[in-house]
C-alpha cells in the first residue's frame, strides 16, 4: 500500500466548508473567480453526492450549450 493510498483512508483534516474556503482563496489568489455554482459542485463532490468527473462533464455540457 502506498503512502498516498494510506492518506486517502484517513479522516478528513477539515470540514467541507473549510475545504471550499481554502480552495476559493487559492483560486482568488491566482486571479480566478469562484461562483456559487462552483461552490455547490465542490460540495457535491466532497459530500460524495457526485464525482469530479460527473461535475466536469456537466460543466462541459453547460459550456457547449
Amino acid at each position: 500500500m502506498t503512502l498516498a493510498h494510506e492518506v486517502l483512508k484517513q479522516a478528513p483534516a477539515c470540514s467541507v466548508e473549510e475545504a471550499i474556503q481554502f480552495a476559493t482563496a487559492g483560486i482568488r489568489l491566482a486571479g480566478g473567480t469562484v461562483t456559487e455554482a462552483n461552490k455547490a459542485a465542490a460540495r457535491r463532490v466532497l459530500n460524495g453526492t457526485s464525482t469530479a468527473e460527473e461535475e466536469l462533464a456537466a460543466f462541459r455540457r453547460e459550456l457547449l450549450s
